[in-house]
């Protein structure tokens, strides 16, 4: 039965994890957003508008190494990609936190903060996006696939 089944390509898989990822992130950020006491580093870094947003792509960024490490190596890539995907949502919280207070104190413009927060997330989603199409690639991940019996060997 399992030789049969249909595996995603690297693209779909990455699609189909930034969906899965929008798709749970999205509940907890309105959530989180619509509770002004209860809200992620409330009052503290960036205006209270943004909450929503924030919490969101810190969410979203936070699943989607999860989703694609259990992809790759099944439950070892999702041990994997739960210390990546811990660590992730820490490094884009300091990242906001130096573009809304760095660059909000000393230029004094929330829009230019809200952009370069905006550039660091497209910068981490793409380097989510390089390494997973390069471990798609890779050989070591291909023959560690093997080894864990998560493909067939004769196919590959």
């Amino acid at each position: 039965m399992w030789r049969k089944l249909h595996l995603l390509g690297p693209v779909q898989t990455l699609i189909l994890a930034s969906v899965s990822a929008a798709i749970v992130a999205a509940p907890l950020a309105l959530g989180a957003g619509s509770r002004r006491e209860t809200a992620l580093l409330h009052d503290l870094f960036w205006p209270d508008t943004l909450n929503p947003y924030v919490i969101f792509l810190l969410v979203c960024l936070g699943i989607v190494p999860v989703l694609l490490g259990y992809y790759h190596l099944g439950r070892l890539g999702f041990l994997l990609g739960v210390a990546v995907g811990l660590a992730l949502p820490w490094v884009m919280a300091v990242c906001g936190i130096i573009c809304f207070v760095g660059l909000g104190h000393y230029f004094g413009s929330v829009r230019l903060s809200t952009a370069s927060y905006a550039a660091c997330v497209l910068l981490a989603y793409m380097l989510i996006v390089w390494l997973h199409l390069k471990a798609a690639k890779s050989h070591s991940v291909l023959d560690a696939q093997r080894r864990l019996h998560l493909v067939p060997t004769g196919t590959l």
